[in-house]
């Protein structure tokens, strides 16, 4: 089963300064969650921090000219951060920079129901099963197609 969150998932970025955008560690998560819910708030959002994820409650706008791509100067792709993403909020403490942000793509998890019929989050193992990956795909596939056709829509709405 394909499971995902309610709320908007988001993760934390520390600025790096020339370099760009660095993942923040859970140990620092933790320590700036405080700031971090301000900064949510300040926007009429609230942060959600669930068993598996820290999400933002309420609504924000953005078109697709807001979506940022993470990658090294090489092109490569960064470790532990999505290839895309947009900016909700930003905040500072003790001088540093931080980015809150949310994937472009969807966050899924994997949930199987275990010997006693409750829902338990997958094995990383499991995730490489030809039938959880093929789900995968549909589901992205699927996502694709709506956001397509919600393009095509707005476009018909602007031009006619």
């Amino acid at each position: 089963m394909l499971l995902c969150p309610v709320d908007t998932p988001v993760q934390i970025l520390r600025s790096t300064n020339f370099n760009g955008w660095s993942a923040v560690n859970d140990d620092e998560v933790e320590a700036i969650i405080p700031s971090a819910a301000y900064a949510l708030a300040k926007i009429h959002m609230h942060l959600v921090v669930s068993g598996f994820c820290y999400t933002a409650r309420g609504g924000f706008c953005y078109s697709e000219e807001d979506i940022i791509e993470f990658r090294t100067d090489d092109g490569q792709e960064i470790d532990g951060l999505p290839t895309e993403g947009l900016e909700i909020t930003c905040f500072n403490l003790d001088g540093t920079h931080y980015m809150i942000y949310t994937p472009s793509e969807p966050l899924l998890f994997v949930a199987i129901k275990d010997e006693n019929g409750i829902l338990q989050i997958a094995e990383d193992d499991l995730l490489e099963d030809p039938a959880i990956i093929g789900a995968i795909d549909e589901e992205t596939e699927f996502n694709a197609l709506v956001e397509e056709e919600a393009a095509l829509l707005e476009s018909l709405m602007r031009d006619g």
